[in-house]
């Protein structure tokens, strides 16, 4: 072999490496698949996930987290209620201590009506952004912060 061989493989090798490291501790690729995001997101759109460990939450953010089941499930859902408020949805209006929330990543925005919940400390209320479904079938409840595993930071949509 020669010189310029080897040392080229050396550089395949160490970029190969580097992409590992990053795709097994940094950022995840993600194919969306459901409804719940749209407008947002739809079915085959093309995420880019940050892996997050201790995931300070900021209203609106789209993340990836996990039930506690054992297998567990993973949801992508956008922040919408922070640790500390507290959340209602009167008339189909989500209001964050009493005040509404502008939210213009949603445009269906059924009757809905979700008496006043506090939201304790290590907890965020998430939403997906299509509301076109009963609220009992839709919302989840609070989430722990320490189920959330990745977060976005990208998203690419295929032309069809």
């Amino acid at each position: 072999m020669t010189k310029g061989r080897i040392r080229s493989l050396l550089w395949l090798l160490i970029v190969g490496v580097g992409v590992f490291l990053i795709v097994k501790f940094v950022v995840t690729p993600h194919i969306v698949y459901g409804d719940s995001m749209t407008p947002t997101l739809k079915t085959w759109d093309f995420c880019l996930m940050q892996r997050v460990r201790h995931y300070e939450p900021h209203r609106g953010d789209i993340v990836v987290f996990r039930t506690a089941d054992n297998p567990p499930l993973y949801f992508v859902k956008r922040v919408i209620g922070l640790s500390g408020e507290t959340v209602a949805i009167e008339r189909g209006v989500f209001k964050i201590n009493g005040a509404p929330l502008s939210e213009s990543y949603t445009t269906i925005n059924p009757n809905w009506q979700m008496e006043p919940l506090l939201l304790r400390t290590g907890r965020i209320f998430v939403l997906g952004d299509n509301r076109d479904f009963d609220l009992e079938d839709y919302v989840k409840g609070p989430v722990a912060t320490r189920l959330v595993q990745e977060r976005m930071l990208w998203h690419w949509r295929w032309k069809r």
